[in-house]
């Protein structure tokens, strides 16, 4: 007895063949077959299909949202981050000055050292030191700012930066800043702004706390 043949059987299963490895990806293929499927005459007729559709929208913008949270809170960890960097730094620099005002306000006693809390740094015996050598006056990197630098020698102790906007007057001194690096960046000056500017070793050695003076060198801010 010859079998009579059946029409195939449709075995059509439904998949979405875009990438959708990346959230971006997710958003725009949900969106784009979304919309696409609302289109279609049958859409009307599958309530079901568009009960799905709907759950997938929701779970699409729940996506889209917090990615941008994630955005925004890599953002702020990042400005978070930075701003940390620079705040190690002005720490670095206010440790710098502690020391520093210590260490010339006690004039070399051990004793008095401790007795506000500090170690004492002990090297050997160099005698008194002299005037920091080499040093130069730039434009910095910024309006308003002027860079100095110099020659560390064997100033262990840090150096003493002051400048002046005319160094024959002593009115126009600044009061000495320390730096705990052989250079100095002194910015909130007038563009163009032309000062001059001399730096001192700390010495604790020394019956001033101080190397003395480098001579001035003037320079111009950015």
């Amino acid at each position: 007895m010859k079998k009579s043949k059946k029409g195939p059987v449709d075995r059509a299963v439904a998949t979405i063949k875009k990438r959708t490895n990346r959230d971006v990806l997710r958003v725009s293929v949900a969106c784009d077959v979304s919309k696409a499927a609302a289109q279609s005459l049958e859409w009307d007729a599958a309530p079901a299909v568009q009960t799905a559709f709907t759950g997938w929208n929701d779970a699409t913008d729940a996506i889209e949202a917090n990615a941008k949270v994630i955005a925004d809170l890599r953002a702020q960890l990042k400005t978070a981050e930075a701003r940390q960097e620079g705040l190690r730094r002005d720490w670095a620099a206010s440790k710098g000055q502690v020391t520093s005002s210590v260490t010339v306000f006690c004039r070399g006693s051990a004793d008095r050292v401790k007795a506000f809390a500090l170690d004492v740094l002990t090297r050997s015996k160099l005698g008194a030191l002299p005037a920091p050598e080499g040093l130069t006056a730039n434009p910095g990197t910024a309006l308003g700012e002027l860079a100095a630098a110099w020659a560390k020698g064997v100033a262990w102790h840090g150096f003493l930066v002051q400048h002046a906007t005319d160094p024959a007057d002593p009115a126009t001194f600044s009061i000495p800043a320390a730096s705990t690096k052989p250079r100095f960046i002194l910015d909130g000056l007038p563009s163009k702004a032309n000062v001059s500017i001399r730096v001192a070793a700390i010495d604790p050695a020394s019956s001033t706390g101080q190397s003395p003076w480098s001579a001035w060198v003037t320079g111009n801010a950015l």
